[in-house]
């Protein structure tokens, strides 16, 4: 309990750090007004250039060189191990649980079933995941069954969903819009394929998919790297987790965009809520195609707070105790256990909204189950700590 909150309020200090450093203006040499996110503000008057710097510093190399270093230098059982089996078993009861109840009870399209579902399941292991896992577990290892289980099973599978479903025409349920661009989305695996080799070109799947080949070849082989080898990657590694946790303060202190008003005629879903924010968990994304009746409007107000609460049940609840219950039901001792539910207690990541905005289907409800999330996060934390001692 108290490795936890100290682990927590120490993150919390450098967070707190980045969202000063970001109102101040510390890096773009002068302070930050409130109105400077609004639209039409350019870089140099939100502090954007300073803040995609470190985020693109910490994503593209120091965080790759942390998963490199920690898997290349490691036992191949540490990752293939009974703490990992739970971490793939329950999230994937969890996003069949999900699925189920958005497909049969929300009576949820299926592309907007698999934006619910990845908002439910799909975490945050960048931003939160690898500092998290350094500060309290000193194991940056303890992130990386979460990882690869999203990179080879959740991300294809949803994704695959979205694509054959037509969910690049977007809208809610019951749209006659949203029905006639679905006609005419693109059919094939196009879109799949090129969301996938954006998925597999990201810095830190690259970092981790290498180290685990070099991890394999060791087993196999009995040689291993020597430990000089891994010495510069280590000292560019240990710079991921602080970079990581100033880049997410300082997005906090960034103003969210207003609503745009319905019936203004912006025709995108995305442009108003604040799209995916830049960060270590952000993925390149193309253009979206317009979308249809705005989420938030009308008789489908209800059905998004349903979504939403049905995301944050899942992630902040669910998730930890099943976890905790299955692996007690295994036989984890004490410390595989703590490292399992805390993985699992992790917010929604924002590669969700990214995802959702490609395909121009339920962002808004993607990006809010984010932040509630990552709002919650902290509680459910310190609740895990106590139930794990």
């Amino acid at each position: 309990m108290l490795s936890v909150l100290t682990a927590i309020v120490s993150m919390g200090c450098i967070v707190a750090l980045g969202w000063v450093i970001q109102r101040r203006g510390l890096l773009a040499g002068h302070r930050i007004s409130r109105g400077a996110a609004g639209p039409g503000a350019g870089a140099a008057d939100d502090g954007a250039g300073a803040r995609a710097i470190l985020a693109t510093l910490s994503f593209t190399i120091c965080a790759p060189a942390l998963m490199f270093s920690t898997l290349a230098g490691t036992d191949l059982a540490h990752v293939v191990s009974r703490g990992a089996a739970v971490t793939w078993a329950t999230t994937a009861a969890l996003a069949l649980f999900t699925a189920a109840v958005a497909r049969w009870v929300l009576r949820l399209p299926a592309g907007p079933t698999a934006v619910t579902t990845l908002a439910a399941v799909y975490v945050n292991g960048g931003n939160i995941g690898i500092p998290l896992a350094v500060y309290l577990f000193d194991d940056a290892l303890a992130v990386v069954p979460t990882l690869l289980f999203q990179l080879l099973v959740l991300a294809p599978l949803t994704l695959a969903v979205l694509d054959r479903s037509g969910a690049a025409s977007g809208g809610v349920p019951g749209s006659a819009e949203a029905g006639a661009r679905r006609t005419s989305a693109r059919s094939g695996w196009t879109s799949v394929v090129h969301v996938l080799l954006a998925a597999v070109r990201n810095p830190i799947t690259v970092g981790t998919l290498a180290g685990l080949l070099v991890a394999v070849v060791s087993e196999l082989t009995g040689a291993r790297l020597p430990e000089v080898a891994l010495i510069p990657f280590d000292l560019i590694g240990a710079a991921a987790p602080p970079l990581g946790l100033l880049t997410f303060g300082m997005t906090l202190a960034v103003p969210m965009p207003a609503l745009t008003p319905p019936g203004s005629g912006s025709g995108s879903q995305h442009g108003s809520d604040g799209g995916p924010a830049a960060g270590p968990d952000a993925a390149p994304t193309a253009p979206a195609t317009p979308a249809s009746t705005p989420w938030w409007t009308g008789r489908d107000r209800l059905l998004v707070r349903a979504v939403v609460a049905l995301a944050v049940l899942v992630r902040n609840v669910l998730h930890p105790l099943a976890a905790w219950v299955v692996g007690n039901a295994v036989g984890l001792d004490p410390a595989a256990l703590a490292l399992v539910v805390t993985m699992a207690a992790l917010p929604t990541a924002v590669n969700v909204t990214t995802y959702a905005t490609r395909y121009g289907v339920f962002d808004g409800v993607a990006a809010r189950a984010t932040v509630w999330t990552t709002a919650l996060c902290v509680p459910v934390l310190v609740a895990v700590g106590a139930l794990t001692g």
